[in-house]
């Protein structure tokens, strides 16, 4: 009744069989920053010596965050008399990655002064942020007989909304000994979607996708078992000719600003400065089309179901092109009743490292199911220490 929800349509239909659903879910990890850090990072408020020094305590060199926001109506229907089912949804999804170098952060949360008479290495960093609407149909094949294979696919059209993808590549910063200048050497690109349409209803990019789904049920001497296989977001993006691709390869050099008279700032140098006059005389700008490849979902999923009121589940989880780790998990359901499950999940690896979770089910007049849950629920126990957060919430109806 009950397990993770890991961003994949399919897994409706093999929980609910004919049903509307719908849901959503969230997460958000990192292999070096603490729930509390990223709530006060994103919500606002003052970040202290303390919080920062916590978190430099995990960086490891190349250190990650990731996460996902996706939510979603799936459909599966089809006659009882024949053997193909079939999927329509309508999805949105959203998708944020990022690696930075130890200097990096350093550099961004404690400034430059650390740094005297040597370069601070801002390179090797990239940051990836995009959502898009997919609106996906397919098929299944599930015959009537249930020691048999499921199988299925679906194609989905992307609508691209949102595009931001920042690598600096091999950049540096020098700050002389005596700190009369400063180097910024970069090669440093920068493509985001048109800054103009920000809105879900904006066509900013097109693109496509592809889905797969088995699963193979088999008896085994502990209990009825079976296998699932999930690929999702097998696709691209092709963003708009009004894709703004900025570049930047050079080295710049800042001493300071010379000012006549302190009590009358209308010196023509400061005059000049600005951000505008700064991005056209340090980058280079092409609006032009750009590409984006999904993070292709891998999914491997086991299921023993030892008994009436117990089920155990291990399974491997990988997203390609998303600067994410293998994600190796472990899963126990307990049942009660028929109606109602509770669910314990255990997992190592993604964009952090160990996490745990909960999740609750309950079936209502053999029709409607509710289901919410986290797998990472040690963000509510221990904020200042845990890494990662999420929740997922989904509402079925069978029929």
């Amino acid at each position: 009744m009950l397990q993770a929800q890991f961003g994949y349509d399919f897994q409706y239909y093999s929980l609910n069989k004919r049903s509307l659903n719908l849901g959503g879910e969230y997460e958000l990890n990192s292999d070096f920053l603490s729930n509390s850090f990223i709530n006060r990072f994103a919500q606002g408020g003052y970040i202290d010596k303390t919080m920062k020094d916590d978190q430099l305590k995990r960086i490891t060199g190349i250190n990650t965050i990731g996460g996902l926001l996706n939510t979603n109506f799936t459909a599966f229907f089809g006659k009882d008399s024949s053997k193909y089912r079939f999927i329509a949804g309508v999805n949105h999804r959203q998708f944020f990655n990022a690696s930075i170098t130890d200097d990096v952060f350093k550099f961004g949360f404690y400034g430059n002064k650390q740094f005297v008479g040597e370069d601070a290495n801002l390179g090797n960093s990239q940051v990836n942020n995009y959502s898009y609407q997919e609106f996906k149909l397919g098929f299944l094949i599930d015959g009537p007989d249930t020691t048999k294979a499921i199988m299925g696919m679906a194609l989905s059209y992307l609508k691209g909304q949102d595009f931001f993808r920042l690598n600096t590549n091999s950049s540096s910063l020098y700050t002389a000994l005596d700190a009369s200048f400063i180097n910024l050497t970069t090669n440093a690109q920068l493509a985001l979607s048109d800054t103009a349409s920000r809105y879900w209803y904006d066509f900013n990019g097109h693109g496509m996708s592809a889905e797969f789904f088995a699963e193979t049920p088999y008896k085994s001497r502990l209990g009825d078992s079976k296998f699932i296989l999930s690929v999702s977001n097998l696709g691209f993006i092709k963003w708009s000719s009004n894709t703004l691709n900025y570049t930047a390869d050079s080295t710049f050099t800042y001493s300071g600003v010379y000012i006549n008279d302190i009590f009358a700032l209308k010196d023509s140098t400061l005059n000049s400065i600005s951000l505008d006059s700064i991005s056209q005389n340090a980058t280079n700008l092409d609006r032009t089309k750009s590409s984006t490849n999904l993070p292709v979902t891998f999914l491997i999923i086991h299921k023993i179901r030892f008994s009436k009121l117990f089920e155990f589940t291990t399974g491997f989880r990988h997203l390609f092109n998303a600067n994410y780790k293998p994600y190796l998990f472990t899963e126990g359901t307990f049942y009660f009743a028929d109606k109602f499950a509770l669910n314990t999940h255990l997992g190592f690896g993604g964009y952090g490292k160990l996490t745990g979770g909960i999740g609750l089910s309950g079936t209502i007049k053999k029709h409607l199911v509710l289901r919410v849950g986290s797998n990472s629920i040690q963000r509510l126990l221990m904020p200042n220490k845990s890494l990662g957060q999420g929740a997922y919430v989904s509402i079925s109806y069978k029929f």
